[in-house]
């Protein structure tokens, strides 16, 4: 899991990459079951593409977190979960990911540096919304006040 943190979030796949990713996927499905590692490689391209793909990568995910019997894959498709979930603005499902993990793994570092990066994210955000609302309700409020301007005369 070693990768820059404060890009992960941004990161794209190429989708000549993914297609790789998928014909590869599709094919040890008709052959049978998918491995983990195919499946794995599928999911985090997904992951790394357009909404549609990271909410497949999503369900992937969680399907390989159930399936999976070993702790330590386990630990990067939640890590890989939480980023997906912070694409898709699910920021709450995202940090809940990392706390889990972090249970597990207090000393995570890239764990950590991804639940920091979603929390700035989440106040930039949450200022951005909170800036939109603050500026409807100001037009909002300068209308009320030329329509009773205007009724009073």
């Amino acid at each position: 899991m070693l990768m820059d943190v404060d890009n992960v979030l941004d990161e794209r796949i190429d989708p000549f990459e993914l297609e790789r990713f998928r014909d590869a996927y599709e094919s040890e499905c008709k052959a049978g079951a998918p491995s983990l590692g195919t499946t794995f490689c599928f999911a985090h391209g997904l992951i790394r593409s357009t909404k549609s793909d990271v909410q497949e990568g999503v369900r992937i995910l969680e399907d390989l977190v159930r399936k999976e019997p070993d702790e330590l894959p386990k630990r990067d498709y939640v890590y890989y979960l939480s980023i997906a979930n912070a694409r898709m603005k699910d920021y709450d499902r995202a940090i809940a990911y990392l706390d889990v993990l972090l249970a597990a793994e207090s000393h995570n570092r890239q764990a950590r540096e991804l639940r920091a990066l979603i929390e700035k994210k989440m106040k930039k955000e949450g200022l951005i919304g909170a800036a939109v609302i603050g500026g409807g309700a100001v037009l909002i409020g300068g209308i009320l006040a030329a329509v009773f301007a205007a009724a009073r005369r």
